[in-house]
């Protein structure tokens, strides 16, 4: 398994036999809504300035957003503020201050955010995904910019070549009727 900090989907594909196949798919058809439960509460906020990415502030969230993923904040308190728990893909827990201070005022996360953005080296274009289950935790995932491409040594598969070979280890478990895993990043 990959060992990763960016949001990925892993698929396991198992080939079926054509009359097996037929059965399966009537299957997940019929029970396609019930599988497909979608969590209630998505945020994607993309990290758009350096600042955002620095060990000496914090993360401004859009007050829409803000109010619409993490729990209200009491704004008797002088200022409002909260502590957050979330759970990234690996099971880290990282807890962040989520405040509502500045001239204008703002939410923010600060106490815990530049250490998050150490750990995952996030950088500006960067993209951080709140998102909470059905027994109302809040995980966070990253979707990473793209990188600029290194000098890669002569030894490394082009691209092409390299999809012409995915296709035929592909095509080969489906003739054997063999499981193979994709690994999706979405970008």
């Amino acid at each position: 398994m990959l060992k990763r900090t960016e949001v990925y989907a892993q698929l396991t594909l198992q080939p079926l036999y054509p009359s097996r196949a037929k059965r399966t798919y009537a299957y997940y058809r019929q029970n396609l809504a019930r599988l497909a439960k979608q969590p209630d509460e998505l945020f994607l906020q993309n990290i758009n300035w350096l600042a955002d990415t620095s060990t000496h502030g914090g993360f401004s969230v859009p007050r829409r957003s803000a109010e619409k993923v993490f729990p209200p904040l009491d704004y008797s308190q002088t200022p409002p503020c909260q502590e957050l728990l979330a759970k990234d893909l690996h099971g880290n827990e990282w807890k962040f201050r989520h405040i509502f201070r500045g001239q204008p005022k703002r939410h923010l996360l600060t106490t815990g955010w530049s250490v998050f953005v150490s750990a995952k080296r996030l950088i500006a274009g960067d993209s951080v995904i709140f998102i909470w289950n059905e027994n109302n935790q809040l995980f966070l995932g990253i979707r990473r910019a793209n990188r600029p491409q290194t000098v890669m040594p002569s030894s490394v598969l082009s691209s092409d070549s390299m999809h012409i070979g995915l296709l035929a280890a592909a095509a080969h478990a489906a003739a054997t009727n063999s499981r193979f895993t994709i690994f999706y990043n979405p970008r």
